[in-house]
């Protein structure tokens, strides 16, 4: 008889629990960013009455900030909200209960506007450019609360004459020829203006050097100096060389694409073993020069000291690096 009462008030605790639902007070909530609110959560049976059971409180990751983030076993608290971020927040509840099975969870949607531009800047502000480059002139735009909005934001850029420059899809600036030209960029309501003066480009040439090296090996890195030359042959230091590669790695019959790279300042290196033609331009010129990569070929015999097993993960990284000072020589 005491059995059959126990699993009865059991089943019945169940039932109610699945009964319960929390009130908020309103279906969602409008906050501005930086803003705070108090609002009250109920825990509430069939019967819409308080349900005396404790019951936790969380915001969004990063968004929503909630103090405080549980109730006591009155089953109501009152809670204050801080928003961080603008978009469709989302304010959750779950019930303290033994079994996982048996907890009632709750949500309240808040919508926080996205605050008025303030600002739009230019990452650079250069005064003079010279014909036929590129220069990346992508926007940074702030709001009002402070928020780096760049990227999230439509940002309308023009040229106030495309002959002598003009914008393409990636934000670049490409300058056609000499002349006086101001660009802007806009976002809602907010505009930045920046005047370029555009001069002929004195490019009649490329000098390209890799101090007479003609191989290197795999992970070598390789500065590839290079600078733009007037008509006299003369090194220009203020016009902007553009480097690139092209080559054909050593994958055998398959033929899968090289794997290297190389900066914007020159610096070249190679992954894969094979031959590259490292490229340098200026104003329409060019210069190239062709490079053997060679497997670094490094191997040493290895001795096992013992076996290490990581229990508490499910996966684990192993990362061996050489000693430094007194260490030097060592692998760790």
């Amino acid at each position: 008889m005491r059995l059959a009462l126990l699993t009865l008030i059991f089943i019945t605790n169940i039932f109610a629990q699945n009964e319960l639902r929390f009130d908020f007070g309103s279906d969602s909530l409008e906050i501005n960013v930086g803003e705070t609110k108090e609002i009250e959560i109920r825990l509430l049976d069939q019967k819409n009455k308080l349900f005396d059971n404790p019951f936790y409180v969380s915001g969004q990751r990063k968004a929503l900030s909630v103090s405080p983030r549980m109730s006591e076993s009155t089953g109501k608290v009152k809670v204050t909200i801080k928003v961080h971020r603008p978009g469709r927040l989302t304010l959750t509840t779950q019930t303290v209960t033994v079994k996982r099975d048996d907890r009632v969870r709750g949500s309240l949607i808040i919508n926080v506007p996205y605050p008025p531009i303030e600002s739009v800047t230019f990452n650079q502000s250069p005064t003079k450019l010279f014909s036929n480059t590129i220069t990346d002139l992508s926007a940074i735009v702030v709001d009002k609360a402070g928020l780096n909005r760049t990227g999230s934001v439509s940002v309308v850029y023009k040229s106030s004459d495309e002959r002598i420059a003009s914008f393409d899809d990636l934000n670049n600036l490409t300058t056609h020829k000499s002349g006086n030209v101001t660009v802007s960029a806009t976002a809602e309501n907010v505009t930045q203006k920046l005047k370029i003066k555009v001069l002929k480009n004195p490019a009649r040439g490329v000098d390209l050097k890799t101090n007479s090296i003609d191989e290197i090996r795999t992970g070598d890195v390789l500065k590839v100096d290079a600078k733009a030359t007037n008509s006299g042959g003369k090194r220009l230091n203020d016009v902007p060389v553009y480097f690139s590669y092209a080559g054909k790695s050593e994958y055998g019959e398959f033929g899968l694409p090289a794997s290297a790279q190389i900066t914007a300042d020159g610096r070249f290196v190679a992954e894969t073993a094979g031959m590259y033609t490292v490229s340098a331009s200026a104003g329409g010129y060019s210069a190239q020069k062709t490079i053997k990569v060679v497997n670094r070929e490094v191997n040493k015999k290895i001795k096992l000291v013992g076996h290490g097993l990581i229990t508490d993960v499910l996966t684990s990284d192993l990362w061996i690096w050489p000693g430094i000072g007194k260490h030097k020589g060592k692998d760790f």
